[in-house]
């Protein structure tokens, strides 16, 4: 799979933070069509996990992701929940090493998208441009869940 760099994000967060809200909804609702199983399966973070601030990070973060790919010129085929039920094992494995051994090596390899696996280690790390910052657990869930987006992405493409 090619590996979606730092200027198809930047071109990603230069146009969905310039949509208005009819944009923004426009392009959810493309997104949604385009991949509606992974989109379940990410939005499902805030009920798993019991947070319902978690559930407009998941959005935003999974239109500014699919839109990442679309700026690098990646598509992807339609992902399926047998495609997600078929990674989530190994993926659990990854993530819980990856969390006792602090090896962002690990994850990067995984996924095979370094640059956005630093870009949203960034995005859970460092305060918004008005100076507010995720809580740790929020973080964390949100980190988790997007490892779980590029990972399933990445694993259908290979």
């Amino acid at each position: 799979m090619k590996s979606i760099n730092f200027t198809a994000i930047d071109a990603a967060i230069s146009k969905v933070d310039n949509l208005n809200d009819d944009q923004l909804e426009a392009l959810f609702e493309v997104n949604s069509k385009a991949q509606p199983d992974l989109l379940d399966y990410v939005l499902s973070a805030a009920v798993e996990y019991e947070n319902p601030d978690l559930e407009g990070l998941l959005i935003y973060y999974y239109c500014l992701l699919m839109e990442a790919y679309n700026q690098a010129g990646v598509k992807s085929r339609m992902i399926q929940v047998s495609d997600i039920e078929a990674f989530e094992e190994e993926f659990l494995s990854v993530l819980e090493t990856y969390f006792e051994e602090e090896n962002l090596d690990l994850l990067e390899e995984y996924t095979g998208q370094p640059d956005l696996v630093h870009f949203m280690l960034v995005e859970i790390s460092t305060p918004d441009d008005d100076g507010t910052t995720l809580d740790d657990e929020t973080g964390v869930q949100l980190f988790i869940s997007m490892m779980a987006l590029i990972s399933v992405l990445a694993k259908s493409n290979a």
